[in-house]
């Protein structure tokens, strides 16, 4: 004889009990983490590339996408973009300055890393792209250069000096 009353509210869609949802739980949570899957590695595999990465020093950022999820957990679609700012960075080996678009994270980097030409040398490829890359052989070559040219002086100064006669007895 007991009369269980349901509720019906105004909503029109259910949502859960309270703490259900995104983050809710450490199994959404870590489904929603931007963390938990690699977007550079995922696009690697699908065989797609972040082509504006190519042209410039983008620390291997590319564009992420998800959701915005306010308190009333209607999702909708947003795209992330890395933080890029053209730059004018000066070069020790090249002896100029060079104009590229870079990712903030690089700027860092080259910071603690002592500058452009220690971080083209020490960063991985897959970080650089296509223009990094061509870059770092540019350095590569000019260092080559300056390295024959001291040697090739070093030679030459030996050969001007009169080599000293040695005795032995």
């Amino acid at each position: 004889m007991f009369f269980t009353a349901i509720r019906l509210g105004s909503r029109t869609t259910y949502r859960g009990s309270r703490g259900s949802g995104a983050g809710a739980s450490t199994r959404t949570s870590a489904f929603s983490s931007p963390k938990s899957r690699n977007a550079a590695a995922v696009s690697l595999e699908s065989g797609t590339i972040f082509k504006r990465s190519q042209r410039g020093l983008y620390d291997g950022k590319i564009i992420q996408s998800g959701h915005n999820v306010p308190k009333s957990r209607q999702k909708t679609a947003r795209t992330w973009a890395p933080n890029i700012q053209t730059k004018r960075l000066w070069s020790e080996t090249l002896n100029r300055f060079i104009q590229a678009k870079v990712a903030t994270s690089a700027l860092r980097t080259m910071d603690k890393l002592g500058g452009l030409d220690r971080y083209l040398a020490k960063t991985k490829d897959a970080k650089l792209g296509e223009w990094g890359k061509n870059l770092r052989h540019k350095l590569a070559w000019r260092l080559k250069k300056n390295r024959l040219g001291a040697e090739r002086q070093a030679l030459l100064v030996d050969e001007q000096q009169p080599q000293a006669k040695t005795t032995s007895t």
